[in-house]
């Protein structure tokens, strides 16, 4: 008979080695699950052709400039004269590396003069798409809204005419005939009419509308441009309690592309 300790010994050494056994499986049966999911990544891998697809990248900007100094005290004087505050009140935002804004507001001999501007920094919320490509789909949306005809590549006014179609003339004829001034299709003079914009930005439109109320006569002129990832929207009205003084298109044109160009450059920089 062997001394009992002698069995406990043995007994100890037995459940010992049982463990490890047992600690040895579970070890194994742990790589094979790690396997598994290499091999699902792989078969994903492979659904996509074996490329890993990869993010979009980010957006060109990462931060706004600060609004109300980005418009020269010149300008500001020239489209806003005897404005209440020359330095511009700013736009309360939540975020101001996504959003800012300014206003001013002051009285031309015509009537009360309003200039507003805003900045968007377009973020995309899909990896696939980017920030650029999502800010280019904003600002097509927002010149479709506007009513702004299809541009000549897409077959607008101004596409170049298919070989065989009848073709018209609106330039001086020989005999000194002056041409009808040019219009839109909608039959709005051009010099007013909703309208793409070239040299501003990657994308750009103007909006001319003039709107006549019980209180007055408000013409607001919108200047739209995208750079990169960045949408602005520069915004120059005027209000005439006078129905029979009508604000004037080509001054508030001119001076929303001033403010819109000094922009630019302010993102440029």
């Amino acid at each position: 008979m062997q001394p009992s300790g002698d069995r406990s010994n043995r007994v100890r050494a037995l459940l010992s080695g049982t463990c490890a056994v047992s600690l040895a499986a579970v070890a194994l049966a742990g790589c094979s699950g790690s396997d598994g999911a290499g091999s699902g990544t792989a078969a994903a891998d492979a659904a996509n052709g074996g490329q890993t697809v990869a993010a979009a990248p980010p957006g060109k900007y990462r931060v706004l400039p600060e609004p109300c100094g980005s418009v020269s005290a010149g300008t500001i004087a020239s489209l806003v004269p005897n404005a209440a505050d020359p330095d511009g009140e700013a736009s309360v935002t939540f975020d101001t590396d996504r959003k800012v804004g300014c206003k001013w507001t002051g009285r031309t001999a015509l009537g009360n003069r309003y200039l507003q501007i805003d900045l968007e920094r377009v973020v995309s919320y899909d990896s696939a798409v980017s920030d650029d490509d999502q800010a280019a789909t904003d600002y097509r949306t927002r010149a479709t809204d506007a009513g702004i005809p299809l541009a000549p590549a897409d077959g607008g006014p101004g596409a170049p005419t298919p070989p065989g179609a009848p073709t018209s003339s609106t330039s001086p004829s020989s005999t000194g005939v002056s041409a009808p001034p040019s219009s839109s299709p909608s039959g709005i003079p051009q010099d007013v009419a909703p309208r793409f914009l070239d040299g501003l930005g990657d994308d750009a439109f103007l909006d001319d509308a003039l709107r006549t109320r019980d209180s007055g006569v408000h013409r607001d002129v919108t200047v739209v441009f995208r750079i990169a990832n960045v949408l602005v929207t520069v915004g120059l009205s005027q209000w005439s309690t006078d129905k029979s003084v009508e604000p004037p298109s080509p001054d508030l044109q001119a001076g929303a592309r001033q403010v819109a160009a000094e922009l630019a450059d302010q993102l440029d920089e």
